[in-house]
């Protein structure tokens, strides 16, 4: 079966809408007085989000160290001249064609070198902008920095990510679509909870439900139960640690549907939590809620961060109040806006995991994450799926 008959529009953002985002980005090339662009992206399941955004091309493979003969294993790259005709070249030659607007694609086992000979065809080369410069290997640079002496090379991420930041109507419905997924699993794995279950049984239920709903892949099923609930983050993700009654049970789905990523935390019980745990997690989810009402386009995301945490210091959580409150989401499951004091104003067409969490010791920890998107009128939810799951 060809690669196209696997791969339908459908499945991923329309070609010709990819096509514009090229030609938006070759202007603002122009613009800053660039000669080309060399954009990076890592495995579809990592950092893919610069390439993929402009390109619909999602590395297939992890990546891998550098060796003789294979450079760049899980690294594609795009070279957009001012002037001529763009180049991606990719690290295995399995591409959908159907999706991707570009002509010329390069398969190689040296990624690097494979750059090094598209820049090569651009004329005078002086100034290469880089986006996706925290991607860039040590190696990568050092084969640019000896074919290109005269070049001057300079990291201008926001070139693409200024605009991956405001999502299309396309993608923004991918998004709804990669929201309903998470809720499928976190819903699965909310059933599995009872007492004795150990959490890989609630992490593989919920992971379970992910891909039958739709995911591309689950990179993260999160189950923190018990004293571990109050750790916010841990490795591995689930433990044969067994569930108790009475222990808060901390869930996080983290994966994509068609390139666009969710990520959805919620926080359960398992029967009754005591009253310590109920006011600890009524306190989260009022939080939560706080939060999401203060999102509209032109706010400070300071402003943002306070309605949430006030509502934390006010039930006397303060100390166990989590450091952010959240992150924008799109081709990556973290990107720019970060919700934390100073990060500037929310713009419409933002979309936001909008989580303040309580993590306290010995008690236990909680957080509703809710992905929304931002708009004039307000946050827009992405999400559905109810924060009050304990019992009363």
């Amino acid at each position: 079966m060809a690669a196209e008959e696997l791969s339908p529009a459908s499945l991923a953002i329309d070609r010709g809408e990819v096509a514009e985002r090229l030609a938006r980005t070759r202007r603002a090339v122009v613009d800053a007085g660039y000669d080309a662009l060399l954009v990076l992206g890592r495995s579809f399941y990592e950092r893919p989000g610069d390439l993929a955004y402009l390109t619909n091309h999602f590395p297939p493979f992890p990546t891998a160290p550098f060796l003789p003969g294979r450079r760049g294993t899980g690294h594609g790259a795009l070279v957009l001249p001012a002037e001529t005709a763009p180049v991606l070249v990719i690290d295995h030659p399995s591409v959908h064609r159907a999706l991707v607007p570009i002509d010329d694609i390069r398969p190689t086992p040296d990624v690097i070198g494979g750059v090094v000979e598209a820049l090569r065809a651009v004329p005078d080369l002086r100034r290469l902008a880089i986006a996706g410069s925290d991607l860039l290997p040590w190696p990568a640079a050092q084969d640019l920095a000896g074919a290109f002496p005269r070049t001057t090379l300079v990291a201008d991420d926001g070139l693409v990510r200024r605009q991956r930041a405001i999502k299309s109507a396309a993608e923004v419905a991918l998004l709804r679509r990669a929201a309903r997924v998470a809720e499928a699993g976190l819903q699965a794995a909310v059933a599995a909870i009872e007492p004795g279950v150990n959490e890989r049984t609630i992490c593989a239920a919920g992971t379970n439900a992910c891909l039958l709903a739709g995911a591309d892949f689950v990179r993260y099923f999160r189950v923190h139960s018990g004293p571990y609930s109050a750790w916010g983050s841990r490795w591995p993700q689930a433990t044969d640690r067994r569930i108790a009654k009475g222990d808060i049970v901390a869930l996080d789905a983290i994966g994509a549907v068609a390139g666009y990523a969710f990520d959805v935390n919620r926080t359960a019980a398992c029967g009754r939590p005591s009253a310590d745990q109920r006011r600890m997690l009524e306190a989260g989810l009022a939080a939560s809620d706080a939060a999401v009402q203060a999102v509209v386009a032109g706010v400070s995301i300071a402003d943002v961060v306070a309605a949430g945490r006030r509502v934390i210091e006010a039930a006397g959580f303060g100390p166990y109040a989590s450091a952010s409150t959240g992150h924008g989401i799109g081709l990556e499951t973290v990107e720019a806006p970060m919700l934390t004091p100073g990060a500037g104003s929310l713009e419409a067409g933002m979309v936001l995991c909008v989580e303040p969490g309580i993590f306290q010791p010995g008690l236990g920890g909680c957080s509703t994450e809710h992905m929304v998107v931002v708009t004039s009128d307000g946050a827009q939810a992405l999400t559905t799926l109810s924060g009050r799951l304990w019992k009363d």
